[in-house]
């Protein structure tokens, strides 16, 4: 088919399927695997009758500005935003108002979601009204344990917990680089390593350290992890979740990051090429950035609606660009360039995936949950 005759078609079939009160999305490629579902028609119906506005609560800095704009030129919905700064203001802010008048609740992490759903602040998703969701979610993010049938939230994206070295300032021929052990055991590096400063993250790269899980609540083993982590606070100059300027600037030479976040800097490091992330020989956690609807939300048609937009394939190809992380469509990482192809954590062999830790509940409730929160006041005191 002539490109000329293609593109004829395709407008008369965007004409008519707004006749017909469905919107269909802009192809992304020819390949009819990504061709975009419609959206049901009793969803548009739906969100005409509570109103075009959408209340967002994000993180600063992270969505691009041009995916909101352009989901409301299309379906005239006004978006109206707030940020949280990490994920426990965002948790206590629905502990203090678990009526939060939020329609959607993105990137959040995993062990969040799970917590505000056990305190009964989160909806389950009607799947009728996500039918890009049901086409394209990776496999690999279906039906964990926490959440069998993805009954609650939805990743947009997923990551690896690695390290990433400034390979000009490092020996990476020292006997323990690639191991978890290098960031907590190894002396040379005091006062040039970051750790992240979430509970679960630092925690659980002392456990994943010593051979335990990710995940694990049992104590013995968690105290063992304290020790780990206490013995190394002395050479750890900062714990800061995004150490772009440390990084950059080269006063931090180590740092624990997420993948993503070790990718986006990278292009700013003053050397190119210097920034190695890497991944931990012993496995790590492979977790994900999730999206669900708050039981506050007055517009939860407007949700689904944008919920299911950024699962079009041009939709998630643009924040998967922007924001740097592994997409959870399926389809999206054939459109990346082959420099994020091959980062480190971006795409996984089933081999090294068989070391790796998922989320569980038990990290994020209960005495796992308890013992964390205690060893995390010790280490921060």
């Amino acid at each position: 088919m002539k490109r000329t005759s293609f593109k004829t078609l395709l407008t008369l079939l965007i004409a008519v399927s707004f006749i017909l009160g469905i919107l269909t999305g802009p192809l992304s490629a020819a390949d009819p695997k990504y061709k975009n579902h419609p959206v049901p028609k009793e969803l548009l119906e739906q969100v005409s009758k509570e109103g075009s506005k959408l209340f967002v609560y994000n993180w600063a800095e992270w969505w691009p500005q041009e995916l909101f704009d352009n989901f409301s030129k299309e379906f005239g919905i006004k978006v109206v935003f707030d940020y949280y700064a990490d994920s426990e203001e965002m948790v206590a802010k629905f502990k203090l108002n678990p009526k939060a008048p939020y329609d959607v609740v993105l990137g959040c992490g995993v062990g969040d979601a799970v917590r505000l759903r056990q305190m009964g602040i989160v909806k389950d998703l009607n799947y009728d009204y996500l039918p890009n969701v049901t086409a394209y979610l990776n496999d690999s993010y279906k039906n964990r344990a926490f959440d069998p049938g993805n009954k609650f939230q939805i990743p947009d994206s997923g990551y690896a917990t690695t390290y990433a070295v400034n390979s000009t300032k490092v020996d990476i021929k020292d006997p323990q680089f690639g191991s978890w052990k290098f960031i907590f055991e190894n002396t040379k590096y005091a006062n040039k390593i970051t750790m992240l400063d979430n509970l679960y993250e630092a925690i659980g790269a002392a456990l994943k350290s010593l051979g335990y899980s990710w995940n694990s609540d049992d104590e013995s083993e968690l105290m063992k992890a304290k020790e780990v982590l206490l013995k190394q606070k002395a050479r750890v100059m900062a714990y800061d979740s995004y150490p772009r300027r440390p990084l950059v600037e080269e006063e931090a030479w180590i740092s624990q990051t997420w993948d993503g976040d070790a990718w986006l800097v990278s292009k700013d490091m003053p050397t190119k090429g210097s920034l190695k992330s890497l991944l931990p020989k012993e496995g790590t956690f492979i977790g994900a950035n999730t999206d669900f609807i708050p039981s506050g939300s007055e517009h939860p048609a407007a949700a689904h609606l944008f919920l299911n937009y950024i699962f079009r394939t041009d939709v998630a190809v643009m924040l998967t660009k922007t924001v740097g992380y592994p997409p959870a469509h399926k389809h999206v990482m054939e459109f990346m360039p082959p420099e994020m192809k091959a980062w480190p954590g971006f795409v996984l062999s089933e081999d090294y995936l068989k070391k790796c830790d998922f989320p569980e509940e038990r990290q994020y409730t209960g005495k796992g949950r308890d013992l964390r929160v205690k060893i995390w006041e010790a280490l921060k005191k």
